[in-house]
């Protein structure tokens, strides 16, 4: 799956809390993510899911890309 730059930004941002971060942290933060959802198959275009790590936070992935990472109670699905 992959991982946009707008999603491992909201991972730094939301799941770990930083305003301020490295190349270094992004990049971090994509393989994470890549490393994380690897195993996640996923049959619809537009899904939600809980991250495996984070249960709190959840995944948009649409077609095959994780879009954005949102606290799970924003979640109105």
């Amino acid at each position: 799956m992959r991982v946009t730059r707008h999603a491992a930004v909201r991972f730094l941002e939301r799941v770990m809390n930083k305003s301020k971060y490295t190349k270094e942290e992004l990049n971090r933060a994509y393989k994470f993510l890549e490393k994380e959802t690897k195993n996640i198959v996923i049959k619809d275009y537009k899904v939600f899911f809980s991250l495996p790590s984070f249960k709190n936070f959840k995944a948009l992935v649409i077609g095959n890309s994780i879009i954005t990472i949102i606290p799970k109670e924003d979640n109105k699905k």
